[in-house]
């Protein structure tokens, strides 16, 4: 029955909307600026209510599964779509199937099955008897698939008659020769994998039995042999990393090799020397943090010292130890922050009392000062008086020194006491003349 014209505008409004929006997306990402860390875009969670997502992993795991489930809504419309426009092939509307499977295609290229309608499509569109036609297509693909099963090319003889059956679900000989193709495709995969097992090549085998499996979901040999190559592939990559956890450690590098041996374990939970092993590197990471710890606690440099002990957290068996330790070092911070917070009180209560002792020095001394001061003006002018008796009888004394050194011809002695004499008693008139008498006597001389 053909489709009308309504359901297909309506499908082709669908097909149109989900392109515009594809390119409404692609230019709106393309006018953003770029995003330079992927903290930057997790901001923008806040808006949608993803404020409690607080670890970065979490965001990420988040946005992927974002990213599936749209990508499951997208494959479900798609598979809608060409749902339609098979039912349109179906109905002779070619030209309404391929412009259906060409926009999937320009959503999903690997939409396979809408290739292959596309390609019918094309073969058919234009004919003046599609039904003969589409009959001698068909006819064509399954002989074209019978010939690849002799040539023993079984898979792509399998997915050749597939594409018969798809395209004429009830074409009874492309059914026959399905269900004959798939037992032997089965037989095909398990040969496949045993030689790519022969080859040490364990994934590839892996591949291949697994392909197989799909086909017989019960076939205890197929399930045997994949066990057995599982256990051998979980060995070997459990072997390469513990090597690689081995060469990290003979490089000093303990925290690597600790993430190594942990990822043997989960490959391998049984592998005791491995589980071993992980607990001397815990233990001995753990030892240098607390080590380095020590040291700078030893050096009263209490935050670093509780940091490297934080960082031990992760490899102890004894968290306890590890609290003890941070306890420790947070009380003897804040008996020191008291000790040093006393001692500034200390300080300042000397500096203060320091200060009042000066001032009041400096208050006495002034107060001395002044006292001096008026009773050296009551005692001024007797003070006066007996300063000058005293420098005339010093006066009187040089001149009678110089009185001897003049007798004794010695003029310059007696010039030098008389001169004393004079500045201490200036009107002395014995110390006058005598000064004059020298003055004559070294004239006359020269």
């Amino acid at each position: 029955m053909r489709i009308g014209t309504k359901p297909r505008r309506t499908l082709l409004r669908a097909m149109a909307f989900l392109s515009a929006a594809g390119c409404c997306v692609a230019c709106a990402f393309s006018a953003q600026p770029k995003v330079k860390s992927e903290e930057s875009l997790f901001l923008d969670l806040q808006k949608s209510g993803l404020g409690s997502l607080n670890e970065v992993e979490e965001k990420k795991k988040f946005i992927e599964t974002i990213k599936l489930e749209k990508q499951k809504i997208q494959n479900r419309m798609l598979v809608n779509v060409y749902e339609n426009a098979f039912d349109y092939y179906r109905a002779g509307n070619y030209e309404d199937a391929k412009d259906l499977a060409n926009r999937i295609i320009s959503i999903d290229p690997n939409f396979e099955d809408a290739g292959m309608l596309l390609e019918a499509s094309n073969q058919l569109r234009g004919s003046l008897r599609p039904g003969i036609s589409e009959k001698l297509m068909l006819e064509d693909r399954f002989k074209s698939s019978l010939s690849l099963y002799n040539e023993g090319r079984i898979l792509d003889a399998y997915q050749k008659m597939q594409e018969v059956v798809k395209l004429s679900p009830n074409n009874i000989k492309g059914r026959y020769w399905l269900g004959k193709m798939k037992d032997e495709l089965c037989e095909y995969y398990y040969k496949k994998g045993d030689q790519m097992y022969a080859k040490r090549d364990l994934r590839g085998a892996l591949d291949n039995f697994y392909s197989a499996l799909l086909i017989k979901p019960r076939d205890a040999r197929i399930v045997e042999y994949i066990t057995k190559v599982e256990d051998e592939l979980r060995q070997e990559t459990a072997n390469a990393k513990l090597k690689s956890a081995l060469e990290y450690y003979a490089q000093g590098n303990l925290r690597a090799a600790h993430e190594g041996l942990k990822e043997v374990l989960v490959v391998q939970p049984g592998d005791a020397k491995s589980a071993k092993l992980l607990a001397e590197v815990r233990n001995e990471i753990e030892q240098g943090f607390i080590s380095r710890g020590r040291k700078l606690y030893g050096e009263r440099k209490y935050t670093e010292a509780i940091g490297e002990w934080g960082k031990a957290k992760p490899y102890t068996a004894n968290l306890s130890y590890l609290d003890r330790l941070i306890a420790r070092a947070k009380e003897q911070m804040r008996l020191e922050a008291d000790d040093k917070r006393r001692r500034a009180e200390e300080t300042a209560i000397r500096a203060r009392e320091e200060e009042a002792r000066r001032k009041k020095e400096e208050e006495e001394r002034k107060r001395a000062e002044a006292d001096a001061k008026l009773k050296e003006a009551a005692e001024g002018p007797a003070k006066a008086k007996s300063a000058s008796e005293e420098n005339r009888r010093t006066a009187q004394q040089h001149y009678l020194e110089g009185l001897k050194y003049f007798q004794n011809s010695n003029y310059e002695k007696a010039r030098d006491e008389w001169i004393i004499a004079k500045q201490l008693d200036p009107g002395n008139i014995d110390v006058e003349s005598g000064l004059k008498r020298i003055d004559q006597l070294q004239a006359g001389a020269q």
